[in-house]
């Protein structure tokens, strides 16, 4: 027991090599995430059991708590870093069905459900008309505490500034009202994450599809693959990752 607790070390993300990279599997649910957080694009914690040559690590990413398992590790590792993270805020395992990691973390859970991926996208250049009276805007300093995902962001990166620095935002005005915001980021290996919030006020008038469809047009001209991410029951989320 004591050998354990000495192998789980926090690594800094400058501490990260490619013996990191090399346990984690990039075709993982939300892989995007982990790999951000290695690369330091993005907040999170990284633990393993050495600096160099590690043969397990962990990766929890802040902005959604979720955990990552490369390598080899061992079941009463995890579950000891698992109880010391839930001290701290909420802690996600995503694995898809058939994966062996399900014996590792502890049979009870807070919570059960099943997320949607979508990554394949048609090459489209066609872009929906910004009706009058309306206008697309970047984020910018100014604009960022009047944001819905203020907070969610600033966990994400730390700060605004760094939200901006690593990260793409897109605001949908209208005189000076902010009807709609669809962010970029964080982004790994070309493939960057799509996310996006409408007012309340506002919803279901067709004003995320139209500043999305603009946000990612603009991810792909600068090279990127782009991703999203929703909860099987967010109908409203899968119905427009679908018709992006």
């Amino acid at each position: 027991m004591i050998g354990e607790k000495r192998c789980n070390i926090q690594i800094h993300p400058s501490q990260v090599t490619r013996a990191y990279e090399s346990l984690f599997n990039p075709t993982d649910p939300a892989s995007i995430r982990c790999f951000a957080v290695l690369e330091g694009s993005a907040n999170g914690r990284i633990f393993s059991n050495r600096i160099q040559n590690p043969n397990w690590a962990v990766v929890q990413e802040a902005a959604f708590g979720s955990l990552y398992l490369g390598g080899e590790v061992r079941r009463p590792i995890l579950r000891n870093l698992i109880a010391r993270l839930r001290r701290d805020g909420d802690v996600l395992l995503g694995l898809w069905q058939e994966d062996l990691h399900w014996s590792l973390p502890p049979s009870v859970s807070d919570y059960s459900g099943y997320t949607l991926e979508f990554t394949d996208r048609e090459n489209n250049t066609s872009l929906p008309g910004i009706p009058d009276g309306f206008e697309l805007r970047w984020l910018n300093r100014s604009m960022f505490n009047r944001i819905l995902s203020k907070e969610l962001l600033l966990t994400m990166f730390g700060s605004a500034e760094l939200a901006m620095e690593r990260g793409y935002g897109l605001c949908l005005m209208y005189n000076d009202e902010l009807m709609c915001e669809a962010f970029a980021g964080s982004s790994a290996s070309g493939v960057i994450e799509i996310g996006v919030e409408s007012h309340p006020r506002h919803m279901h008038k067709g004003y995320a599809t139209l500043t999305c469809s603009y946000l990612i047009q603009a991810m792909e001209q600068q090279g990127y693959r782009t991703f999203w991410n929703c909860a099987k029951g967010n109908r409203a989320s899968i119905a427009l990752a679908r018709k992006l």
